[in-house]
């Protein structure tokens, strides 16, 4: 790893840090607290930092992560030849640095995953009875096909960390350009080994939204950057939640952040099951300025949190499906958003004949995709006996989740998520 260009970020950050550190806010307010890591890093010879960030990188990620405008000031000032030569030696910081466009995180990210996908396939195969090193090969792997092949609109790798298993965000559509922002945000078993079908999520909210007056320019960000619980009892404890909502935050403002404070008009999160009570956490916490709050399959709301008035979110919904048995296993100790006391709007996602939309059958955020609705795909061969297969199949088109084309709970979400004029919604 170099250690020349996240010095001169760090440079950047703490020379703004000591300025405000330097000043009395007002009255009752503490100065402005400077990372004594940081202070150290700037201290060490040259040839010294490449192991310090060694042992502090995490630390100094954070740090950056709460100071994407400092980011973003000293990237503006980098030339393209040298942006080219930091994504080129450095491309796992560049790729996951907020403040910086999402072209080059993308550029880097990707670069970076070739690398890791490479080497975590060698490994696998090396060592095939490594569970850890076979999820990691899976989730690169998933990550991989996400981003691959042509989409319409592109697609965007826009976080890739080395977390075990690695956190992940895919944007389909441009931020660094897009009007209208939404971030797709899972829960429970939620993992970037199912990075493609998350991004069918991604891609189905902004299909969706264009169809509901949506403007052209926008993107939707498949989110997998923080570690979800697994599936059963883990999902009552808060621990998950209380990590990932700084995580959640630091990448909504890197949105505005990246494009100097220009935009974009609409951000929103589209959450489901503990990703709402994640997000909800982040709202709470920071002034985020969101327009909408979408919560699908919720798994409850901390009590410490109280209403919708408490989050930073000018619209706040809520829908659960009456043939979900699994949501409500999360809320023995939390609120229900769709509670009456609570102040969210109550979203319908049972179906509407009327439109021509189905029901969410159980908990399951999406189910279907161009890969295990084809008969012939492996999703389906493996089963050997013929009855069989036909009738998981038959059992698995007549099942339903939360953000799958053609359900009620989709349409309503990716309304809720999008500002147009006479809004209306229907419930």
């Amino acid at each position: 790893m170099a250690g020349w260009p996240i010095r001169r970020v760090v440079a950047a950050v703490l020379g703004g840090l000591l300025a405000a550190a330097a000043v009395v806010v007002g009255p009752g307010f503490d100065r402005v607290p400077v990372d004594p890591d940081l202070t150290t890093l700037l201290g060490l010879p040259e040839g010294d930092v490449e192991a310090f960030l060694t042992t502090h990188q995490k630390v100094i990620f954070e740090v950056l992560a709460d100071h994407p405008d400092a980011v973003s000031d000293w990237w503006a000032g980098v030339d393209e030849a040298e942006r080219s030569d930091m994504i080129a030696s450095d491309p796992a910081i560049v790729g996951n640095l907020g403040g910086i466009d999402y072209a080059s995180r993308d550029a880097a990210n990707r670069a970076h995953l070739d690398d890791e996908l490479d080497a975590a396939g060698k490994t696998s195969a090396a060592h095939p009875s490594d569970a850890v090193a076979a999820t990691r090969f899976a989730a690169l792997s998933a990550v991989h096909g996400a981003i691959s092949g042509k989409h319409d609109p592109p697609r965007f790798l826009v976080e890739l960390s080395d977390d075990v298993p690695p956190l992940a965000a895919v944007a389909v559509g441009d931020l660094d350009t897009a009007d209208q922002v939404t971030f797709a945000v899972p829960g429970m078993g939620t993992y970037s080994t199912d990075m493609q079908l998350w991004t069918v999520a991604a891609q189905n909210i902004h299909r969706a939204q264009g169809r509901a007056g949506a403007p052209a320019d926008r993107a939707v960000i498949a989110w997998i950057g923080y570690e979800v619980p697994p599936p059963g009892i883990d999902a009552t404890v808060g621990s998950y939640a209380a990590l990932g909502a700084p995580r959640l935050s630091a990448d909504v403002a890197a949105i505005t952040a990246a494009r100097a404070g220009t935009g974009p008009d609409t951000i929103s999160v589209i959450a489901h099951s503990y990703g709402t009570t994640m997000a909800a956490n982040a709202l709470a916490d920071s002034d985020l300025g969101l327009y909408a709050f979408v919560m699908l399959g919720s798994a409850g709301v901390e009590y410490r949190v109280g209403s919708a008035a408490s989050l930073s979110a000018e619209r706040v919904y809520a829908g659960e499906g009456s043939r979900d048995n699994e949501a409500f296993l999360g809320r023995l100790e939390r609120i229900d958003p769709r509670a009456r006391s609570f102040g969210a709007t109550v979203l319908s996602t049972d179906g509407d004949p009327a439109r021509g939309l189905v029901g969410v059958t159980g908990h399951e955020p999406i189910l279907h995709s161009a890969y295990n609705d084809d008969p012939s795909s492996k999703a389906w061969t493996r089963y050997t006996d013929p009855a069989e297969r036909d009738r998981l199949y038959q059992e698995h088109m007549r099942m339903f989740g939360y953000l799958d084309t053609g359900t009620e709970s989709l349409e309503n979400a990716a309304r809720a998520s999008t500002r147009v004029p006479r809004f209306a919604l229907l419930q």
